[in-house]
C-alpha cells in the first residue's frame, strides 16, 4: 500500500481535476478543468504539480512539448484514505450522518445510497 499523506486543498483540487480527465492529462487540459470553478496561474499550477509528483500522487511525463500526468493514487484510494480515521472511530453511519447533517449529501444522495445497498444485499453482498 502506497504511504498516502492528507493534501492541501489547493493540491487536492488538482488532483479532482486530473482524475476527471483521460490519463495522461496535458497541463494545458488541467488547467482548463480547474478554470470552470476559477482562474489559475500556470506557475502556481505548475509548482503543485510538481509537489503531486514528488509525493507520488502523479507521474510525469512529455508528450512532444507538453508535459502530461497521470494518478498514480486513484480518487477511491485517496478517499479511503481521508475517511479511515473517521471509520475506525464512528463507523459508516456516522460517515453517513456527519455527511448528511453537515449537508455534504441530499437527500437524492441518500436514495442513491439506498439503492445502492439494496443491490448490494440483495446480490448476497452482505456479509
Amino acid at each position: 500500500m502506497k504511504k498516502l499523506v492528507r493534501l492541501p486543498e489547493a493540491e487536492l483540487s488538482v488532483m479532482r481535476a486530473v482524475w476527471r480527465l483521460p490519463a495522461p492529462a496535458p497541463t494545458g487540459a488541467i488547467r482548463a478543468r480547474l478554470e470552470k470553478e476559477r482562474p489559475w496561474n500556470l506557475s502556481a499550477l505548475q509548482t503543485l504539480l510538481s509537489r503531486l509528483t514528488e509525493r507520488g500522487f502523479l507521474s510525469a511525463g512529455k508528450e512532444g512539448r507538453q508535459n502530461v500526468y497521470t494518478p498514480l493514487v486513484s480518487e477511491g484510494e485517496y478517499v479511503a484514505f481521508e475517511n479511515a480515521p473517521f471509520l475506525e472511530g464512528k463507523g459508516l453511519p456516522g460517515l453517513v450522518t456527519a455527511l448528511y447533517d453537515s449537508q455534504s449529501i441530499s437527500r437524492e444522495d441518500l436514495a442513491e445510497l439506498r439503492a445502492f445497498l439494496d443491490e448490494a444485499m440483495g446480490k448476497g453482498g452482505g456479509t
